[in-house]
């Protein structure tokens, strides 16, 4: 199906990601765009760019160190918003909320009900995912080398088992299922990214909400550089060595949001090597992507784009991933500038945790458990 009507007013709307699918870039465009939003009848319902904590909670994905009670209390505020009767179509978009397992996508429509709620999807080719999922995981405290991460995705019998949060976010076919079976194929609607037209996803947002053309393509994306092979390397050597030293996990995952945002703010060289994804892993990523778009077509969703695009990403010729053997001065500097910023940080905020009342502390064990 390829309707580009838009949802009728009223309409409730969750964008459920998955990652590195443009939501930041989409995000970016929809929170500059709020006020021409409010005038057409749409309301964007993170305060900012993306009330990420907010999804966090409801599906137990906390950043460490992060304050539990504000997180809940974000939550609580979307979920309100989206209860409230309103003409104006409202949508919450978070990439975390593709974490939310089978019961959390129960609770999450308990909360906030079934009735005028659209799900949509954003899906680009497993292939183009991998390595920024990877680097990802290094900023969230990963240790393993990118051919041996590869290897436990797609080799069942590997000898470490492969991250099941990657395959919850990204067998697109169940978390297309997942949604259809609870709201109804019809009011799921999975949007393709178009490798060549970057305007295709705003443009097809623009669609489903009823806007006018250019209210948000006219918008200046944000966009979320890769890393490098050394950055990337220097992080999980990082994540390594605070690992064998013992050192607090919840300072770690404050260190290394600011280590990646100080680095995302420099310009890499030309010729500064990128992560290369093998041969061999790029074939198996088609041969599963092109099983999942034959099982989303099956659904009968809504689908705006060309299926066939998630299964085309072409060999490279690589056989190997490359590790980089030694780093440029400038960029161990950038990475020490950034463990500074983190410092700094931890010194002068209050504890997040040990504020949060007992009572909540808590529910919140009763629940993650």
């Amino acid at each position: 199906m390829t309707a580009s009507l838009p949802l009728p007013a009223g309409a409730r709307i969750l964008h459920v990601g998955p990652p590195k699918t443009g939501t930041t870039a989409l995000q970016s465009s929809l929170h500059q765009a709020r006020a021409e939003l409010e005038e057409q009848g749409v309301h964007y319902l993170s305060r900012g760019r993306h009330d990420a904590s907010a999804a966090r909670w409801i599906t137990r994905r906390p950043v460490l160190g992060s304050d539990l009670v504000k997180a809940e209390q974000r939550w609580e505020r979307i979920a309100s918003d989206l209860r409230a009767p309103s003409t104006a179509r409202r949508l919450f978009s978070s990439e975390f909320l593709s974490d939310a397992t089978d019961d959390q996508v129960d609770e999450i429509l308990t909360r906030i009900g079934h009735s005028d709620l659209w799900a949509v999807l954003t899906l680009r080719p497993l292939a183009r995912i991998l390595s920024s999922q990877y680097q990802q995981t290094l900023q969230s405290g990963g240790r393993r080398e990118y051919d041996e991460w590869l290897r436990s995705l797609f080799t069942p019998e590997h000898t470490r088992p492969a991250p099941r949060q990657f395959w919850l976010r990204h067998r697109h076919d169940a978390l297309a299922r997942r949604w259809a079976e609870r709201i109804g194929p019809e009011k799921v609607i999975v949007v393709v990214l178009d490798p060549v037209d970057r305007d295709f996803l705003p443009r097809t947002f623009e669609q489903i909400l009823g806007l006018t053309a250019r209210t948000l393509t006219a918008k200046p994306a944000l966009e979320n550089r890769s890393l490098t092979a050394a950055e990337a390397e220097v992080i999980r050597r990082f994540n390594v060595q605070y690992r064998r030293a013992g050192l607090r996990p919840e300072s770690q995952a404050r260190m290394l949001i600011d280590i990646g945002n100080h680095l995302k703010q420099r310009t890499p060289h030309d010729d500064e090597p990128r992560i290369v994804t093998p041969d061999w892993a790029l074939s198996r990523a088609n041969e599963v992507a092109a099983e999942m778009a034959a099982n989303i077509g099956a659904l009968g969703v809504d689908v705006r784009g060309d299926l066939a695009q998630l299964s085309a990403v072409p060999l490279t010729g690589a056989r190997e991933t490359t590790v980089p053997g030694t780093v440029d001065p400038e960029l161990a500097a950038d990475v020490a500038i950034g463990v500074a910023t983190a410092i700094q940080r931890l010194g002068t905020a209050a504890p997040q945790l040990p504020a949060t009342p007992p009572r909540r502390l808590a529910r919140w064990a009763r629940r993650r458990g």
